[in-house]
């Protein structure tokens, strides 16, 4: 076996420096026309993607800071005190949580009925099918990493927002809002197309 050679200049394009991001709640808006407030309500405050596969499908992969294999996206939520993303399952692809600073509350299920507290470095790993949200307990910014696996770049396109948070969402937004979504890989259970 030999090793491979890579400059310094072919490992930047590797390298995610976080000062440097930019939310996906800002590309979302030029990028499919969902409004910034109709993505962070969503989907949490500041999403910041390190790293995905070029063209995976998905709400949360435009435009990743390091084109990465394919089944993986790395991301971090930066969330004010409070903030959180609407209820949510994924059906085809697991989704974990560490707690990076700050305290994060846990809640799964149709409901939200059931919770734990992460505290930093702890971490829960959600099965696909379980409706899940996370809020930061603080009173300050929390960082909680996001890490999504799945088979192929379909399996991406599988969130369903809970039938509650997706009649707000209709209210609030319209179905304009509600469709641009829908091509992108998110559903809303209880609404007809």
């Amino acid at each position: 076996m030999t090793t491979v050679s890579v400059s310094p200049e072919q490992m930047e394009s590797r390298i995610a420096r976080f000062d440097t991001l930019q939310p996906q709640s800002a590309m979302h808006q030029s990028e499919t026309g969902i409004p910034r407030e109709a993505y962070e309500l969503m989907a949490a405050k500041t999403l910041y993607l390190l790293m995905a596969p070029e063209g995976q499908g998905g709400p949360m992969a435009q435009k990743p800071a390091i084109a990465g294999e394919k089944g993986l996206s790395v991301i971090i939520a930066r969330c004010p005190p409070g903030d959180k993303p609407l209820l949510h399952a994924h059906f085809k692809t697991h989704e974990t949580f560490m707690c990076l600073t700050g305290r994060f509350r846990i809640r799964w299920g149709d409901r939200g009925e059931h919770e734990t507290v992460l505290k930093p470095y702890d971490m829960i790993a959600v099965p696909p099918g379980v409706c899940r949200d996370f809020t930061n307990m603080d009173d300050e910014d929390a960082l909680l990493l996001v890490l999504i696996t799945g088979q192929g770049d379909e399996d991406f396109n599988d969130i369903a927002v809970g039938p509650e948070d997706s009649k707000m969402m209709v209210e609030r937004f319209g179905m304009d809002v509600i469709h641009r979504y829908q091509k992108i890989g998110t559903e809303f259970m209880g609404v007809t197309v």
